[in-house]
This record gives structure tokens, sequence and C-alpha cells, in this order.
């Protein structure tokens, strides 16, 4: 098992690699040349993603074929995509973020875990009831907050300069994310007081390790 340290050391790493991604990539798509950088930085990320996947998956001969299939019509419409790469990097943005909206959401109904209540039950264990309503509520309001900047993504794109948009796509959506992380633990060290907090590390590792966005069903 990593150490708080290891830990810790690469999240700064992963840091480091995402913010120099992201300025490659608004400077491209800011600027609205260098086609081939442009294209490799928004379908490279998902590309390895989908390796990761499939190479991960129940039925991994089938998902490594549809990942082959996916990179040939790559390769075959590079010209086109590389002419449009704004366009890939929105289906990108638009992708990811309506995706994890559903991770959240789906996990609402009556017969599933919340997937905070998930995560804060493989950090702590067990829960009270108010904090089991707390994470319920929590996963309501990263639901809503995913939904909201998937429609102020696909907004911007149709309404804005393309700057702009690249502005909020690339570094107003990780700020935003991380000023919901700041005001979710202050909140919630004011609606629970009586239980034992951990930090955002903690928080990180325990997702990954159940696997983020796995659906739990009711006992």
């Amino acid at each position: 098992m990593a150490t708080k340290s290891q830990i810790l050391i690469r999240s700064v790493i992963a840091g480091i690699l995402a913010l120099g991604y992201s300025l490659l990539t608004h400077l491209s798509t800011a600027q609205g040349e260098h086609g081939t950088l442009g294209a490799l930085l928004a379908i490279a990320p998902v590309g390895l993603i989908a390796l990761i996947l499939a190479w991960r998956s129940a039925q991994r001969l089938l998902g490594l074929t549809a990942w082959l299939i996916a990179a040939v019509s790559v390769a075959a419409y590079w010209h086109s995509l590389r002419a449009q790469f704004v366009w890939v990097y929105l289906i990108q943005q638009v992708g990811i973020y309506s995706l994890l909206g559903l991770s959240f959401g789906r996990t609402l109904s009556l017969n599933r875990v919340p997937l905070c209540t998930q995560i804060a039950l493989r950090v702590y264990g067990t829960l009270p009831a108010d904090a089991l309503r707390y994470t319920r509520q929590v996963t309501i309001a990263w639901t809503l907050f995913f939904a909201v900047t998937t429609v102020t993504l696909l907004f911007l794109f149709m309404a804005a300069p393309v700057r702009v948009w690249s502005a909020f796509a690339t570094f107003g959506t990780t700020t935003l994310v991380i000023l919901l992380f700041a005001i979710e633990n202050r909140v919630r060290r004011l609606v629970l007081p009586n239980m034992r907090h951990v930090g955002v590390i903690a928080t990180i590792h325990a997702s990954a390790a159940g696997g983020f966005g796995a659906v739990e069903r009711r006992s």
C-alpha cells in the first residue's frame, strides 16, 4: 500500500503534467493553429484511457478490437480531425464532464449507494445516519455541478470566442472543481463536527482503490 508521502508525490507529478497539458491545449486552441498538436492533445488522452479500460475489461479481446477499430478510423480521418481539432476537443470536454455527471447521478437511485457514500465508506468503514444523508446530498451536488459544466461548455462554444471557451474549458473548469472540493470540505466540518475528517489525498486514494464510478447496490 502506498504511503501518504508517495501519494503526495504522485499527486504533485500528476498536477505538473496536467498543468503542462492544459497550457499546450489552450495555446493551440486559442490560436487556432498547430492542428497536428491540437488534434494529438485532444485525442491522445482519450485514446490512452480507452486502451487502459479495454485492457482491464472482462472481455479484453472485444475491448481491444473495438479500440483498434477506433484507432484505424482516427488514422483514416486524421486530415479532417487535424483541421477540426477544436471540435474534437469540445467532444472530449463535453464527454468527460457528462460521463462524470452520469457516474455520480446513476448511483442516486433508491437501490444503489450514492457515489460519495461509497467513497466515505471506504475511508471510514461505517457511517452514522447523518453522514449517510450528507454524502447523498454531496453526490447530488456533484451531479448538478457536472451537468451545469457540460451545458456551459456547449453554450460558450456556440456563443463566445474560441479563446474564451478554451480558457474556461482548460482552466475554469479545473478551478471550479478545486473550489467545490474546498467548499465541500468546509461545509462537511460544519455539518458533521463530531466526525473524524480526512484530507483530499486520502479521499482520492479511496476513490482510486475502489474503482471510481463503480455502482454498488444496497443489500
